[in-house]
């Protein structure tokens, strides 16, 4: 087993820690957090008390107990995370979005060049998982594909805080938050890996109180058809994604966890049963660390690196600005 460090000590992390658990691929050796309180309640919780925490951040990335970095922290952290980790000669495995800005993927890159053994990895969980390898043969054999609207909406607890007037971190300018770079990078995943580059993109956001989007419609263009995408964290949809071909329609649960297929043809459906959704995502990503796969590295780098352009340009157009942005990088 790979020894792992993390960087976060929220429910995504534990998630992640007993996955890694069930798939026997990492193992927890040490934990960064802020404060020792929160790092010793995780290290409890995954029932891991010879794990070390710190809560001095140079400290960690000197350690010697790990090679690879798990990294949960706030959106707009995950650059500076992220080059501690590539300067030290960790492994990188980073919740999404990867970054906040082109020009810090970019800094990633020449890091990356700099450092070739090392790896980083966003955790685009869906997109490992057999249900969604079910879907892309659906879809094969679907016929020419004439349009799709992809569905994410899941109210986010936390926007009941930005209603009491608080500024959680989800919903906050200054740590890269809203709906889009949240719950819209999973749907421009699945555009990618299903459909490929688009001609055209635009967001048309529904702005909130702190300065992000609340919600928004993502609309990209191809050649033949379009692709509507409906995202959000302050509602909730129960309406599935579709993907249709003339009168043909292949139809899945929503666009983050891919768990039920089903068809209007031939009464074809796939109901699969509730799992932890980052079991795949431990397995490829140990493998490619472990076994040093250049090859399968690269394809998921360049999937980061074309939906790191399209929420650039997507934020840009509409015009939500982070404080990221403002950094010097």
């Amino acid at each position: 087993m790979l020894k792992l460090g993390v960087i976060g000590t929220n429910w995504i992390t534990r998630q992640f820690l007993e996955a890694s658990q069930q798939t026997a691929t990492f193992q927890l050796a040490e934990i960064y957090s802020r404060t020792l309180e929160h790092g010793q309640k995780l290290r409890d919780q995954v029932n891991r008390p010879e794990a070390v925490v710190t809560t001095d951040l140079d400290e960690f990335f000197a350690s010697t107990r790990f090679d690879v970095v798990y990294i949960a922290s706030p959106n707009s952290l995950h650059f500076q995370h992220i080059c501690q980790a590539i300067k030290a000669n960790k492994q990188v495995i980073v919740e999404k979005p990867l970054v906040s800005t082109r020009a810090e993927f970019l800094k990633i890159q020449e890091l990356l060049d700099q450092h070739p053994h090392i790896y980083v990895l966003e955790a685009a969980r869906h997109i490992h998982e057999s249900e969604f390898a079910t879907l892309k043969q659906q879809l094969q054999q679907l016929g020419p594909v004439s349009g799709a609207t992809l569905t994410y909406r899941k109210y986010s607890s936390r926007y009941d805080l930005v209603l009491d007037g608080q500024e959680p971190n989800i919903f906050s300018p200054q740590y890269s938050g809203g709906a889009l770079m949240d719950l819209g990078v999973y749907l421009l995943y699945d555009a990618f890996c299903l459909f490929g580059q688009p001609q055209a993109a635009q967001y048309l956001p529904q702005m909130i109180r702190t300065g992000v989007d609340g919600q928004g419609t993502i609309i990209l263009n191809y050649q033949q058809f379009d692709v509507v995408m409906l995202v959000g964290k302050i509602t909730n949809s129960n309406l599935p994604s579709e993907i249709y071909s003339g009168k043909k329609t292949l139809s899945f649960n929503d666009g983050g966890t891919v768990r039920q297929i089903w068809n209007n043809y031939n009464d074809w459906r796939l109901q699969a049963a509730e799992h932890n959704p980052m079991l795949a995502e431990t397995q490829v990503f140990a493998e490619i660390i472990s076994q040093q796969d250049q090859l399968h590295f690269q394809k998921l780098w360049q999937l980061s690196d074309q939906v790191n352009q399209l929420l650039t340009q997507l934020r840009g157009d509409a015009k939500i600005s982070f404080a990221a942005d403002q950094g010097e990088v």
